[in-house]
């Protein structure tokens, strides 16, 4: 082995340990912290689909007044 190669090029080869490091111990660690004596615990969450529950609400539409004839007499001023 070059330790000339490894003093010039010591980021890379940090980095490459570091990575065979990582494939090592990340999956061990993932293994170790999934064996528990008992069943994984879920959260309960409780859903709702109704639109009061969520706070959004939904428009309503507004009646359009109806225009009828109305038959009050208009005064016209004859002169």
């Amino acid at each position: 082995m070059n330790w000339a190669v490894l003093r010039r090029e010591w980021g890379a080869v940090t980095f490459v340990l570091t990575v065979i490091a990582g494939m090592i111990v990340v999956p061990l660690a993932l293994y170790f912290a999934n064996q528990g004596p008992g069943p994984v615990a879920t959260p309960s969450l409780t859903t709702t689909s109704s639109a009061r529950a969520s706070g959004v609400t939904s428009p309503t539409p507004t009646p359009t007044p109806s225009h009828s004839p109305s038959a009050s007499p208009s005064a016209s001023p004859t002169h």
